[in-house]
């Protein structure tokens, strides 16, 4: 456990400067008469590497990391998924889960996470796979604060959820509290790196008050989101997906947009690109088995190939993973030693199928 707890160290080092990189990220939900279609962008001032990954239901989980009580989180997933990783396994930027919960993570600048308490806690990409491995509804992941808390170390994220009710959620930490906003809480259904609350009094009120930190133009990014989606013609626009796909890339994309991801909870598909990798990529859910027994997948996000890349997954390789987490490292400048990287990568490379 030494090396674990120092690699646990490293990572809290290594996640600090993301507030100095990660500046934009726009996230909405559209309703259709199809069923619910999610939108999502990720920025970064730095390259968008990252892997693709098939999550298989029914393999035994833990935290690393214990409330104050020591006692860890242990859950065994419930769903499988297919999510978008920037520093490797089980630390999923978004994605979507076989009952068609959809998760996506921004920075909030302003967000305080939870002191630590009796819960045991993960970090944010943590989280989020771990929100896609129990829940299949937004109901689902609002009883999970009782359970787990999220807590980082120099920025904080806040969340869209969506599931295939069409009922969405943002999930914020404000003033070291757990905050939701959804159904009638919830007038706007878009995000960026601004509070939510805020944002949606500006979308209702035609702008901010001065004195409020609107990163990269959150506000105005949410209002072109929720304008967009109330525009939306199904008898007109013919593909919510491609009206989807306009909004990101015409409505909300910056300069250093790295991914624009669509998924279609209800046809439980996703369609992507990448500015590495501009041509279109489909992935459907179905085309692949998530059962415990079945091998472990994973895709580079930027693969040169289009249309359905199904088929282009590999088998799972540890040492591939390893050299993502490194180069997510790198990339943000912070020196990670090999045997810690090996100590945390390796953590999550002993999760087997439940017994």
């Amino acid at each position: 456990m030494r090396n674990i707890a120092a690699a646990v160290v490293s990572l809290a080092m290594l996640m600090s400067p993301l507030a100095e990189q990660v500046r934009a990220c726009t996230s909405f939900v559209m309703d259709t008469p199809e069923g619910p279609v999610f939108g999502t962008n990720l920025d970064l001032f730095i390259p968008g590497d990252g892997l693709v990954m098939v999550n298989r239901r029914g393999v035994e989980k833990q935290s690393y990391r214990t409330g104050t009580t020591g006692e860890r989180l242990r859950w065994t997933s419930e769903y499988g998924s297919v999510t978008f990783n920037l520093a490797g396994r089980e630390y999923a930027w978004g994605g979507m889960n076989e009952a068609g919960l959809v998760v996506s993570t921004m920075q909030l600048a302003a967000g305080e996470y939870p002191p630590p308490d009796e819960r045991p806690s993960l970090f944010d990409g943590n989280w989020a796979q771990y929100v896609l491995d129990a829940c299949g509804s937004v109901e689902d992941v609002l009883q999970t604060d009782a359970l787990v808390t999220v807590r980082g170390q120099g920025y904080t994220s806040h969340y869209l959820i969506a599931d295939a009710n069409g009922r969405a959620l943002i999930v914020e930490f404000l003033d070291g509290k757990s905050v939701f906003h959804t159904d009638a809480e919830m007038p706007v259904k878009a995000m960026a790196n601004m509070r939510y609350d805020r944002s949606a009094w500006a979308y209702e009120h035609g702008g901010t008050r001065w004195w409020w930190s609107n990163p990269g133009q959150s506000a105005e990014r949410v209002a072109a989101c929720e304008a967009r989606t109330a525009s939306f013609d199904a008898a007109r626009d013919t593909s919510a997906v491609d009206y989807a796909f306009g909004t990101l890339l015409y409505y909300v994309a910056a300069p250093h947009t790295r991914w624009n991801i669509v998924y279609d909870i209800a046809g439980r598909q996703i369609w992507y690109r990448t500015d590495q990798s501009p041509a279109y990529k489909h992935i459907a859910l179905e085309a692949f088995d998530f059962s415990c027994e079945a091998p472990k997948l994973m895709m580079d996000v930027n693969t040169p190939h289009e249309g359905d890349v199904a088929e282009r997954f590999t088998p799972y390789d540890p040492d591939v993973n390893l050299t993502a987490f490194r180069t997510f490292c790198d990339r943000y400048g912070i020196q990670v030693g090999e045997e810690d990287a090996r100590a945390l990568t390796g953590f999550f490379d002993g999760f087997e199928c439940a017994r």
